[in-house]
């Protein structure tokens, strides 16, 4: 096991002055991929945010970033982290082309404001043939579908090679067919020693490829721990809140009701 790429203690976080993150201590090491379940509300996209810098806990509560317990300023931070979410999607307002959405990613920008290199170009085509949508490339961002454009920003997370991905909820809004070959897409990038967090509610979601599961329940950790510990009926019912029946098909879980607790 290497060392890790982030690592949390006794994070306590408030929003508008209410308490949503409580004592909250957690670690992801190199070589693996976590999914982050929890019911909404439950805190999971303030915890991303957490991990990506936006916000900073109180009362004493750390963040460490890639293996350092020194201070690491922000800005290196992100050059080896992604995010991708239907939030960030609905933000990218900028007119631009699919290369150029891509190649935004250099610079964390909503936009190109400064000179791509030739070489970042042939990144960012490079990152889009990769995952099999070099068709768009030369697309307006805007006349995308929305499944098309969520491809899109998941190249513009990885094109400088990022050691860390961020998915939150990434499959919000995307009709079946289209979230499969989303999911499909992520499994094929779990072979280029990026680690990934997957926040979801919806446990149908969690690939293969996903080594560890924690789970939120009002701001705290409820479980955490390897995969095939953690997915089972009865942790998912108590910790979801109602009583469920979880089945393994095909390398991936499925939820079956049973009633209400």
């Amino acid at each position: 096991m290497g060392s890790f790429l982030v690592e949390i203690k006794n994070a306590d976080v408030y929003v508008g002055g209410n308490p949503v993150l409580k004592s909250l201590s957690w670690t992801l090491n190199e070589g693996e991929n976590w999914a982050v379940v929890g019911n909404n509300g439950s805190g999971k996209t303030t915890l991303m945010k957490l991990i990506f810098g936006e916000i900073i806990p109180v009362y004493g509560g750390q963040v460490h970033w890639f293996g350092k317990r020194e201070h690491t300023p922000l800005l290196e931070v992100r050059e080896k982290l992604g995010y991708v979410s239907a939030e960030y999607q609905n933000n990218y307002d900028r007119p631009a082309l699919g290369w150029e959405v891509v190649a935004s990613g250099f610079f964390s920008s909503i936009g190109l404001h400064e000179s791509v290199t030739l070489g970042q170009k042939e990144s960012a085509l490079n990152a889009m043939a990769h995952l099999g949508i070099e068709n768009l490339s030369h697309t307006s961002f805007r006349q995308m579908s929305y499944g098309e454009a969520r491809r899109v920003l998941l190249a513009r997370a990885m094109v400088h090679r990022t050691k860390l991905l961020i998915l939150d909820e990434p499959c919000a809004g995307l009709d079946i067919p289209t979230r499969e070959r989303f999911l499909i897409t992520l499994e094929k990038l779990s072979k280029k020693r990026t680690s990934m967090i997957y926040v979801t509610h919806r446990i149908e979601e969690i690939m293969p490829c996903v080594t560890h599961v924690l789970f939120l329940k009002d701001g705290e950790v409820a479980e955490q721990g390897k995969k095939d510990e953690m997915m089972n009926s009865e942790t998912l019912s108590r910790v979801l809140g109602c009583s469920l029946s979880v089945e393994k098909h095909s390398d991936r879980y499925w939820l079956r009701p049973t009633g209400t607790l």
